[in-house]
């Protein structure tokens, strides 16, 4: 009996492909239409899932602020902490990269390994924020809803195996559906993924983002309504000198967004410091949110029944000063006690109620020009967020599509682009790339310089050195350097401190002065150049810089500062095999094309990007490869697959790439780097029972 074929989602997106004749451009703007389908109603399932959280803790999720002002002081302080008590635990154990606020790890995921996240991310990052905003969390949802549509482009695009181009394209998609749904604004939606997720303003990278975040807007208004995020008064600018006010808004709002972004990172670093494990610490920070919704109601969850009232000017000013700071310290501790969720709707809640205040004072000064605080408040929140994330086009997008007013454009603009000129004059980082910044990763400058920032000096060195105490004498040490044959020599003192190093050209120095030779010991050999050294929590970056700078071959590697102690020695070779290994591993092929003979214009070197079903992997050799050789292997014709280079220890110890030749014999140990398509690889490494 014929068994029957089951194909693979990647199989059937390839025979309806061929079998309709569709180019690549016209298959990516169908996998972003599908997610943008997906990604708003992902977005509508987001929100209901938060209103149904906040009506099980608070009976209602209408009308939030007056609530939870009418909700006795106790319910008030536990809220926060059962909250903690279930989002701590399931983030500690479950899935540590859906704490925090999403935006971050979605570009770390776009930068440095091509638009891959994991599955589940997408429903346990659903599940602890609403938890967090329904029981009291300061955070927003926005952030959340970009890792949630972000993570279903990415499981789409890995289960259709898409090219690594393509998947971060579907990452962008529904980035902009969750956007364009949750906020009814397609233009931000788009302006959104292109400024903040990709940096990429290409024709055909814009095509597949406005796809899809037209269909998500369309979705979302299907079930939420045509309707702006904010009903306000139409505000329109009084008169052309009511424009200086607004420049002085848009300078403020700078500074208030730097505020936020120290206030937020600092209270992480205090909350890291805690000796506590993190999903204990959780519910007990939390308690902190409780205790200040006792007398601030309006900073419970996201905080949207507050702005609309201050978009009103229905708030009096020495409230709207009071909850610039008040939000500021909610959202950190939120965030710095490991809830989950985003930092752009408290960055509107800032920009309203700072714009609001100032539009107050200028009200107050200036009675005939400036009419109304309320349009400040509009200005206040597109400027803030500008300034927070470095992203003034969608700042003054998104808040034009969410109050549907027009006539406040001008403002909008530049409010958003001086407090994005000042923010970003006094901080390189936004707030979102300051998280990936402080783990070592630079998105701005890709893969290749993020890993020399990321792996630290303890992940490369070695620990086999010739270490000789500080007393050792000359006779003692000349039989050690003829025995060891190192480039150098290290020296220690009876606490094992670092003291100094020698090469075997010092030695030669003293063995000609040979009145000295019986004189001295090692400490005197060490005294005779400078020793360089690097800390262990050193990056790859940090010595490479050291070693540019005293051009030497290798640093002793020591503990601290203050202890001094020597834990091993790297090389610049350890540096250049690591660097070259982690590019392998995350699928770039680093082959270098050999110029010479092409016109002077062109690059000296190029890098080849994979074909589309292609992949490197790394396979370490055990058990039926082992003895072999290349040839009698025959990989190429047999398997599909080629080796392209073979990692293996040398003779001292140390990891060296060599070329293969037909006649390299295979020992355990060896990790071979093999390309080839998916399919064929896969079936290499279950023939062999190869460990990836």
């Amino acid at each position: 009996m014929q068994k029957h074929r089951h194909f693979s989602f990647h199989e059937l997106l390839h025979f309806i492909t061929d079998r309709l004749h569709l180019n690549e451009n016209t298959v990516i703007l169908l996998l972003a239409a599908v997610v943008g389908i997906i990604g708003g109603f992902g977005a509508i399932g987001f929100r209901e899932l938060i209103g149904l959280i906040q009506t099980i803790a608070l009976g209602n999720h209408e009308n939030i602020l007056v609530t939870v002002s009418a909700l006795p002081w106790y319910k008030k302080l536990l809220l926060p902490v059962i909250g903690g008590l279930v989002v701590g635990p399931l983030i500690y154990y479950f899935g540590k990269e859906t704490r925090g606020h999403g935006v971050p790890e979605v570009m770390e995921a776009v930068a440095l390994r091509g638009g891959k996240i994991r599955s589940r991310v997408m429903f346990l990052k659903a599940f602890v924020s609403a938890v967090t905003i329904g029981t009291g969390g300061s955070v927003g949802r926005e952030g959340p809803i970009v890792q949630i549509g972000s993570s279903l482009g990415s499981t789409l695009g890995q289960l259709l195996k898409v090219s690594r181009q393509r998947q971060k394209i579907l990452v962008a998609c529904g980035a902009a559906a969750g956007i364009a749904a949750t906020f009814n604004a397609p233009l931000a939606g788009v302006l959104f993924s292109v400024e903040i997720i990709l940096g990429n303003y290409a024709i055909l990278t814009l095509m597949p983002l406005i796809l899809s975040s037209v269909l998500a807007t369309i979705v979302g208004r299907w079930y939420f309504g045509n309707v702006p995020a904010f009903e306000i008064p139409h505000y329109s600018l009084v008169s052309a000198w009511e424009i200086g006010p607004y420049i002085v808004l848009g300078i403020a709002s700078g500074v208030v967004a730097l505020a936020f972004i120290k206030v937020l990172y600092s209270l992480e670093d205090l909350a890291d410091k805690i000796p506590l494990k993190d999903w204990i610490k959780t519910p007990i920070i939390f308690s902190l949110i409780g205790f200040m919704v006792i007398f601030f109601p309006h900073i419970y969850g996201v905080g949207y029944d507050t702005i609309t009232p201050v978009l009103k000017g229905e708030i009096i000013w020495y409230m709207l000063l009071l909850l610039v700071p008040i939000k500021m310290l909610a959202t950190s501790i939120s965030l710095a006690a490991g809830g989950s969720g985003g930092i752009f709707a408290p960055s509107l809640f800032i920009g309203a109620v700072f714009g609001g205040f100032f539009g107050t004072i200028m009200h107050f000064l200036f009675p005939e020009v400036v009419l109304n605080s309320g349009a400040y408040a509009v200005v206040g929140m597109s400027a803030v967020v500008a300034g927070a994330t470095h992203a003034p086009i969608t700042a003054f997008l998104v808040i034009f599509e969410m109050t549907g007013d027009y006539k406040l454009i001008l403002p909008l603009m530049i409010g958003s682009i001086l407090a994005s000129a000042v923010a970003s004059s006094r901080l390189k980082d936004s707030i979102y790339t300051m998280k990936l910044s402080r783990r070592g990763v630079d998105v701005s400058r890709g893969m290749e310089v993020s890993i020399m920032q990321a792996t630290m000096v303890s992940d490369v060195m070695r620990q086999s050195m010739v270490v000789l105490h500080q007393a050792t004498g000359f006779h003692d040490l000349l039989q050690k350097v003829i025995k060891a044959n190192e480039a150098c020599y290290y020296v220690v003192d009876d606490d094992k401190s670092y003291q100094g190093s020698f090469s075997i050209h010092d030695v030669k120095e003293i063995i000609n002065e040979q009145s000295l030779a019986g004189l001295v010991v090692a400490k005197d050999l060490v005294s005779l150049t400078i020793s360089p050294y690097i800390l262990e929590s050193a990056t790859l970056a940090q010595c490479m810089r050291k070693f540019s700078m005293y051009d030497v071959e290798e640093l002793p590697v020591v503990e601290n500062e203050t202890s001094m102690k020597l834990v091993g020695k790297v090389s610049r070779r350890d540096i250049i095999t690591i660097y070259d290994r982690e590019i392998l591993r995350q699928g770039t092929l680093g082959l270098k094309y050999i110029q010479s003979k092409l016109p002077e214009k062109l690059p000296q070197q190029s890098y080849v990007d994979l074909p589309d079903g292609f992949e490197i992997n790394l396979f370490t050799i055990s058990g039926p490869l082992e003895g072999k050789t290349l040839q009698e292997l025959d990989v190429r014709h047999k398997y599909g697959v080629t080796v392209i280079a073979i990692n293996r220890r040398g003779e001292r110890g140390e990891r060296e790439v060599i070329i293969p030749e037909p006649n390299s014999v295979l020992k355990r140990g060896y990790i071979l780097v093999v390309i080839g398509k998916i399919s064929d690889l896969k079936k290499f490494k279950k023939l062999f029972h190869l460990m990836s």
